[in-house]
Parts: structure tokens; C-alpha cells; sequence
């Protein structure tokens, strides 16, 4: 069981020392999903000790996708927060009808208002990132974690999601099948829960004997450590 990035870049997967299976070089953007791949170690190190972004940006994956591009700030509160809630409000009805994930981006527009990039489908357990916006400086990414499975810790963040979000220099938002809203911050290199079960919109099927290991808030090494168990 996982919930994770999946991260199909292999310069990534090889920079994190870590398992996975192999992955297409085709594919011109990363994607985010449940197909746990990535877990536990950098440079061949377990992830047990404290972590900064600095730590993480080395790859620069939006970079590579999107040529230079403008990072900024993320809040987690106030207007940012209202608007990524109301985007992720509605795609979780469309996650449980098309049974799929669905992903962007949010960010500023020239002008400092905030945007969304285009919002990309994806499948049961993942979804290909949208390629940014030239004119949007980027927030933080956003993604659903599409229908409840039994097969999929789902409730909450992975490694992966993380180091994804530290790699790509931005922070990120994500919605579960039981309503929760999480906030990955890669400052702290923490996840923790902006509002809890049923705070969004939940999926019928959603069953909450199966939640897991759910707290207020994990560290990357409290997630390495589930996903180890």
C-alpha cells in the first residue's frame, strides 16, 4: 500500500538512490499518484534525520520541463488557500466519477493575481503533470488522490510527494478520498492537515477503518518510516 509521486524522471529516481520499477524516457512531465516507487533513501542513506528544501532542488524538474522558470512563496492560508480549495473541491467529484486523479499547478499571473495551470487527468493511482504556464510563477502543485481503494494508503501524503514538491521548489496541496486536505510544506519538509475527514467533498465508497497512520502532522522521516513498515 502507498500513496505517492510516482516521479517518472529517471535523473530524480537515480539522484534519490532509490527502487523502482522501470520507467519510460518518453514521458515529457513527471507525474503524481498512489504507485508508491519511490521510498527511503538519499545518496543510499535511510530518510530519518531533518531535511530542508535546499536539500531536495539539485534536480530542478520544472526547470527541465519548462525551461527557466519563476518559483515563489507559498502560504498555505488566506486567498492562496481559498482558491486552491475551491479547485480541489470541485475536481473531487470528478475524481470519484472518473475514477482518476487529477492534477496542476497554482500561481500568479504577471499582474500578482492568482491562476491555475491547465488540470490534467490522470488514472486510478496517477496523473501526469501539466506543463507550466510561461507567464504564471508557480506556488505549489495540487492533486487529488482520486477514489477510495483498499489497495492505497490514501489519506495522506508519501516521500514522494514531498521530495517531488522540494524538487520542483514549490510547496503542495492535496485532497484524499475521505475529504481531508493536506499541505506539504518543503521549508520544514513537513505535511500537515489544513481540515480533517469530510472537510471536502468525500467518496461514497470511502471506508475510514482503512484511514491508517493518520496525524495532524508527519515529517518526511515519519513517512519513510510508514512506507518501510
Amino acid at each position: 500500500m502507498g500513496l505517492a509521486r510516482l516521479g517518472p524522471m529517471l535523473a530524480l529516481l537515480a539522484w534519490l538512490g532509490a527502487c523502482a520499477a522501470p520507467v519510460s524516457t518518453e514521458m515529457s512531465a513527471p507525474s503524481i499518484g498512489r504507485d508508491q516507487r519511490i521510498i527511503g533513501a538519499l545518496s543510499g542513506a535511510s530518510v530519518t534525520g531533518d531535511f530542508s528544501r535546499s536539500d531536495f532542488t539539485a534536480v530542478g524538474v520544472l526547470n527541465d520541463r519548462a525551461g527557466p522558470h519563476r518559483t515563489a512563496a507559498s502560504t498555505g492560508t488566506g486567498p492562496e488557500l481559498a482558491f486552491v480549495t475551491g479547485i480541489l473541491r470541485d475536481l473531487q467529484i470528478q475524481s470519484f466519477a472518473a475514477n482518476a486523479e487529477f492534477c496542476g499547478y497554482i500561481g500568479l499571473d504577471p499582474g500578482g493575481n492568482l491562476m491555475s495551470s491547465p488540470i490534467n487527468q490522470g488514472d486510478e493511482a496517477s496523473c501526469p503533470l501539466p506543463i507550466v504556464p510561461p507567464q504564471m510563477t508557480t506556488l505549489a502543485s495540487f492533486h487529488t488522490h482520486g477514489t477510495y481503494s483498499p489497495y492505497y494508503a490514501s489519506e495522506f501524503p508519501t516521500t514522494t510527494d514531498m521530495l517531488t514538491d522540494a524538487a520542483d521548489n514549490i510547496d503542495g496541496y492535496i485532497s484524499t478520498p475521505g475529504g481531508r486536505l493536506w499541505y506539504v510544506d518543503t521549508d520544514t519538509m513537513t505535511a500537515r492537515q489544513l481540515c480533517g475527514r469530510g472537510c471536502l467533498p468525500q467518496d461514497p465508497n470511502y471506508v475510514a477503518d482503512d484511514d491508517g497512520p493518520v496525524r495532524q502532522m508527519f515529517t518526511l522521516a515519519d513517512l519513510a518510516a510508514f512506507e518501510r513498515s
